[in-house]
């Protein structure tokens, strides 16, 4: 597939919250085009329900802004079991992982970003108000330091391995922010048709994954169904008390 790595803004759009609210803010305020990226993980049990959301999504947006369409370029769906490795992403990311809790999908994207050769692709992780988020670590430990000053700077370029293929535009927006934006900009009957749960039921969000648990503690609990919210919430008073 051949894409224009100057002109458009790579987003990785996986049909969720965060990397949907960053597609619309760039084809509607911005008023730029946008590369869609998907990377396919047939294991994942969500794989169904996030593809039939970016559809709903395009769909809707064509319906209700059809002068903004033509800037969403053709989703390149890339197969993650053919996506090559480089060693020293990998040695860093065991690294990384090592110090604390981090998700696997980060290292396969840098692997991504390393093979075509891609820069500030980017990636929607929402600002945290848990101190000890992976998005904190990451401002405190790199976004917001200078390497030629910063105290650590092994972990400073451990990191830069992984992640300096990376732009994160809304990492200081609260989900709750990016509701009222959507609200203010009458994105909200959009924003509904995005997918976050990774084990849904019946073709409904679980409430008990940790992507429906945190929709539930960051503001958006209306986005899962009323009995399988109230499971989430015990299982996140469950997770409280085992510290």
């Amino acid at each position: 597939m051949e894409i224009d790595k100057k002109n458009v803004n790579l987003l990785l759009w996986t049909s969720g919250w965060d990397s949907t609210f960053r597609l619309l803010q760039i084809i509607l305020m911005e008023k730029k085009s946008v590369q869609p990226i998907y990377i396919v993980d047939k294991n994942r049990k969500s794989l169904k329900n996030e593809l039939e959301a970016i559809q709903k999504i395009q769909d809707k947006i064509k319906d209700e802004f059809p002068e903004a369409i033509d800037l969403i370029q053709p989703i390149w769906f890339v197969e993650k079991e053919n996506l090559t490795e480089n060693d020293e992403i990998g040695f860093a990311f065991q690294q990384l992982s090592s110090m604390r809790k981090i998700g696997s999908q980060y290292e396969w994207l840098a692997q991504f970003s390393h093979h075509y050769d891609l820069k500030n692709v980017e990636i929607s992780v929402e600002k945290n108000l848990d101190l000890n988020s992976f998005g904190n670590f990451i401002k405190q430990n790199y976004l917001e330091v200078n390497p030629s000053e910063c105290s650590d700077k092994k972990l400073y370029y451990t990191i830069d391995t992984v992640f300096k293929y990376f732009h994160f535009p809304v990492i200081y927006l609260l989900k709750t922010k990016m509701l009222s934006i959507a609200k203010e900009n009458n994105w909200l009957n959009i924003m509904n048709l995005t997918w976050f749960c990774h084990k849904p039921k019946n073709n409904l969000p679980c409430g008990k994954c940790n992507p429906c648990m945190a929709t539930i503690e960051k503001g958006l609990s209306y986005r899962v169904p009323l009995t399988n919210r109230i499971l989430g919430y015990i299982k996140i008073y469950k997770n409280k008390l085992k510290g």
